[in-house]
């Protein structure tokens, strides 16, 4: 017979099962509300951390591809790579400054067969790989490719070597070694694994000690369960494949490893309270318990919906915490923080896509949507572009750090004045002002940008260069606004002047110098025959004999006609030409005086050179060695320099020609009087000889004021006993007046023209003026 209970037993049997299953039903409520929400957050931060980690290597290798694609095309890399000499080709990349970038430089020639590489053990011997992968690709095509060697990732780019047609490949490439996946693991928040694509699943590299890679790989198929959370598993990782795009050739796996034990133990946590909450409902009452019930369930369904909005991207607003149960409240902090660390990685991400790690200006790509809003939406707007001039120099006299220092400091500086600023490269900075500038500001915001910097007990002097463009009429689009900006840099180079506004003929005067810079590359590099050389004649006054020739270039070009040689030879001195025409005139000349020589005729031949000549001793070696083979002296060359080219760095001036003049070389200045005032030097430099300029002689029949130049500068020359040489005789007056003064040598359209070797023959055989000769053999 079933023994009755009593009502306050049954009672109390109902409220202890009905306590019991309330509890039970809130504990399971519990993990499995906390369980999605996990869930759903561990999605959508994998997500963030893959798109993060995608970003990175994007970057990267766009980085990859910018350095791969200017080594590829720089003069002095191709004109290395074509030797196909590896001490050639490594001393180019040590003089660029070019290894830095890369963790792996490669060079092949066009049979797949590698020149060289860095490291030079990265690639096996007569492996052919990584040459036959990319044989076919364009050649005016830069390929970008991940590549797998020696059990590492690598990330390359290869690009064609074209001196013009292809001569061959460089490959490139980044590692994504354990150190760079360390980067990226600090940067995402999450650990990053990459591991062998067969069954092994052997980790490779890892931002993780590898052991412990291993095993969280082995246990990633485990589910994550209440046992596990109690059993404190180091292994509480979610652990997720990344395909990125262009790696599924390559037998490897690409796995982000997030840890999420610290979500779990707060759910940990928060059981815990439940089940003592639940213990307490039991022993106090069911009023109680189902009291209590609602204070844990209300909170947890406003932190699962909290947590629904954050998975669907709305974490502005922060979860609202209810302290009334301490361990929901720290939940509900612990959601806010992690909110918190999403908003702060999202905003460091933008951050670094809109700004000039640098500066902490704007970069180049957000201006330019920037200004294509605002241009697009009609705005009137006054653009700056500003150059700071020499920052190359400052970083190769003090060195990078410095050079650094001084780009923020003008970033500072620019950002005081209101406006939008960005760096495009380098040193140019653009500036978008909120109020036009007139002249007047504008000079008041350069004297701010040209004060000293002072960095590491250095006074570092700055100059500066604005170009000013009034938009859109000057420009409507960037691409306009950027390439006219280039012009007026470029013009700046042309005229001393700070501040330079764009003009429609400066458009047509830039396209005709990088006309001309196309063509000279090819005249050089090519058929030479456009170029040749005259002679123009030099009378000495008082024996009445030519005593010299002065040497001139001259281009006939087929698709520009002639070009004068005031205009080329200073684009080919920005263009970095110059040491070839310097040793196409040199060869030549050397050439025809030796042939003059041959002939009987005795006199001495003048060379134009430019600074940037006289500084390359290399160059000076050369002639003194050509020189010689010719059967020829120092002192049968002179060398021509210009008197503003002089002052510009007096001191290394004079450090120059003093090594020149030991060799036995006459120096003599050019276009005298012209320029800066040249007296303070005349007593250093070791010249024997100076040129009025011709447009002090031209007129000196006529004008009184020429006359009193030529004669002060000619009682000069006596004090300091210099030859003087006149240019730009045109009458028999002139040359009477020079020769009275105590000129020492004319020339000009007088005594005669620049003539080409057959007329100078002909003309030495019919002058009146005394011809020194020798016995010819």
């Amino acid at each position: 017979m079933m023994r009755s209970l009593s009502l306050r037993h049954s009672l109390f049997r109902i409220l202890l099962g009905s306590t019991v299953l309330t509890a039970g039903l809130i504990l399971l409520s519990v993990w499995n509300a906390t369980d999605d929400l996990v869930q759903q957050n561990l999605e959508k931060e994998l997500a963030i951390d893959t798109n993060i980690l995608q970003h990175i290597v994007e970057e990267r290798t766009k980085a990859l591809y910018a350095s791969t694609k200017a080594l590829s095309t720089a003069y002095e890399f191709r004109a290395a790579f074509a030797s196909y000499d590896p001490p050639t080709i490594n001393s180019a990349l040590q003089t660029m400054d070019a290894r830095q970038d890369f963790d792996f430089l490669v060079m092949l020639n066009l049979q797949d067969e590698t020149i060289t590489s860095f490291p030079d053990d990265i690639l096996v011997s007569g492996d052919r790989s990584f040459g036959e992968r990319y044989r076919n690709i364009d050649p005016g095509e830069i390929t970008r490719d991940y590549v797998f060697m020696n059990d590492t990732l690598y990330h390359a780019v290869v690009a064609p070597v074209a001196a013009p047609r292809v001569i061959g490949y460089l490959g490139a490439a980044f590692a994504l070694d354990d150190n760079f996946l360390a980067l990226l693991s600090e940067v995402v928040q999450a650990e990053v694994i990459i591991t062998s694509g067969d069954n092994s699943a052997r980790v490779l590299n890892s931002s993780l000690p590898h052991d412990f890679a291993a095993r969280l790989i082995e246990r990633s198929d485990r589910e994550i369960n209440w046992f596990r959370i109690m059993a404190q598993d180091e292994s509480l990782y979610e652990v997720r494949e990344l395909e990125l795009p262009g790696i599924d050739h390559i037998p490897v796996k690409i796995l982000i490893a997030l840890d999420v034990s610290e979500q779990y133990l707060s759910v940990l946590d928060l059981q815990t309270v439940v089940i003592i909450i639940a213990l307490g409902i039991i022993v106090l009452s069911l009023a109680i318990s189902m009291v209590l019930a609602k204070r844990v369930s209300t909170p947890v369904n406003q932190l699962v919906t909290a947590v629904n909005e954050i998975a669907e991207g709305h974490y502005q607003e922060p979860v609202k915490s209810d302290d009334r149960v301490s361990e929901i409240g720290e939940l509900a902090r612990a959601f806010n923080t992690m909110q918190a660390r999403i908003r702060s990685r999202e905003d460091h991400i933008l951050f670094q896509a809109q700004h000039d790690m640098l500066s902490g200006l704007y970069n180049r790509h957000f201006v330019e949507e920037k200004l294509n809003q605002r241009l697009d939406a009609g705005e009137t707007l006054q653009i700056l572009g500003i150059n700071i001039m020499g920052i190359r120099t400052i970083n190769d006299l003090y060195g990078y750090t410095t050079g650094d220092f001084c780009i923020k400091t003008m970033a500072q500086r620019t950002l005081s004045w209101p406006g939008m600023a960005a760096r495009l490269a380098g040193g140019d900075f653009l500036f978008v002002p909120d109020v036009p500038l007139d002249e007047t500001a504008i000079d008041a915001f350069r004297q701010q940008l040209e004060a000293p910097v002072e960095f590491d007990g250095l006074v570092i002097p700055m100059k500066v260069f604005f170009a000013h463009l009034s938009c859109p009429s000057d420009g409507d689009t960037t691409e306009e606004v950027f390439r006219k900006i280039n012009i007026l840099s470029d013009e700046s180079k042309q005229h001393d002047h700070w501040l330079i506004a764009f003009k429609e003929e400066m458009q047509t005067k830039y396209l005709r110098r990088l006309t001309i810079i196309t063509e000279l590359k090819k005249v050089l590099t090519g058929d030479q025959t456009e170029l040749s050389m005259v002679y123009q004649p030099k009378v000495h006054l008082q024996t009445n004999r030519v005593c010299s020739v002065e040497a001139l270039i001259r281009w006939n070009s087929a698709s520009l006609g002639f070009v004068p040689p005031d205009e080329f030879i200073g684009i080919a001195e920005q263009a970095g030409l110059i040491e070839q025409v310097t040793t196409w005139v040199l060869d030549r000349t050397l050439d025809d005086l030796a042939g003059f020589r041959q002939q009987g005729y005795v006199f001495s031949v003048a060379i134009n050179l430019s600074t940037q000549d006289i500084q390359r001793p290399e160059l000076m070696q050369s002639l003194a060695e050509k020189i010689a083979a010719k059967g020829l002296t120092p002192s049968d060359v002179e060398l021509e320099i210009t008197e503003s080219d002089l002052v510009e760095d007096a001191a290394l001036a004079i450090r120059n020609l003093n090594t020149l003049k030991a060799m036995g070389f006459h120096f003599a200045i050019d276009d005298f009087g012209t320029g800066y005032s040249s007296l303070a030097y005349l007593k250093t430099l070791p010249v024997q000889t100076i040129k009025i300029d011709k447009s002090f002689v031209l007129k000196l029949a006529s004008d009184d004021s020429d006359q009193q130049i030529v004669r002060t500068v000619l009682n000069l020359a006596a004090v300091f006993h210099l030859c003087v040489v006149a240019e730009g005789v045109e009458d028999e007056r002139s040359l009477q007046i020079l020769k009275d003064g105590g000129c020492d040598i004319a020339q000009g359209y007088f005594i005669s023209r620049p003539l080409t070797v057959p007329a100078m023959y002909e003309w030495l055989g019919s002058t009146h003026y005394g011809i020194q000769r020798t016995e010819t053999t």
